[in-house]
């Protein structure tokens, strides 16, 4: 995973943001996470690999874990209402693009990207979801029915290792953590 990372830092080292910037919810204008470590924007991967034509919408965050790259979307807003489908299309058009992107940065053959490991993040704000301290068995049943409603537990083992939904702060950073990406310092905001 290191040399993919080094490469799309090369290529690509000009849409590297802040945590902070990344994770800025502009319909709300808000800060989700607030932490000066820096990661690939995804969104503005895509602005730059179509030249502003026709981008998809993508995820907003890139990370290389020690051997996972794991795609990370921020949901800031007061009331969360993603829609499935719209959901789904980001997360494969992320996958499309990541593809195109290691195709045209370093010659990696088929069966080597084809076993990547990809783990998808949906990142909420914890004002807005219960503190996972606090949840009671009733809400943890929810917010597990919650994650199958956005449709993401359908790529698991397709195109996916794992699909989780951790709210932002400790539990964001022990999720990075456990894929193996660098330590970040990160507050909620």
């Amino acid at each position: 995973m290191q040399h993919l990372q080094a490469a799309f830092e090369q290529w690509y080292g000009d849409c590297q943001r802040t945590l902070t910037e990344i994770s800025y919810d502009q319909v709300n204008e808000r800060t989700l996470c607030v932490s000066e470590e820096k990661y690939i924007d995804f969104d503005w991967v895509a602005q730059k690999y179509f030249s502003g034509k026709n981008k998809p919408s993508t995820v907003d965050m890139l990370a290389f874990g020690s051997e996972h790259v794991l795609f990370v979307e921020f949901k800031a807003g007061k009331n969360v209402k993603v829609e499935k489908q719209k959901l789904q299309f980001k997360l494969l058009a992320s996958l499309l693009l990541y593809e195109r992107v290691v195709a045209d940065i370093v010659n990696i053959d088929a069966k080597k990207l084809v076993s990547t490991k990809f783990v998808y993040l949906l990142v909420f704000d914890p004002i807005n979801c219960p503190s996972s301290s606090a949840r009671s068995a009733a809400i943890q049943n929810h917010l597990s029915k919650v994650q199958v409603r956005f449709g993401i537990d359908k790529y698991k083992g397709i195109f996916l290792e794992e699909a989780l939904t951790p709210e932002c702060g400790e539990e964001f950073k022990r999720v990075l953590q456990r894929f193996g990406v660098d330590d970040i310092r990160q507050e909620c905001a």
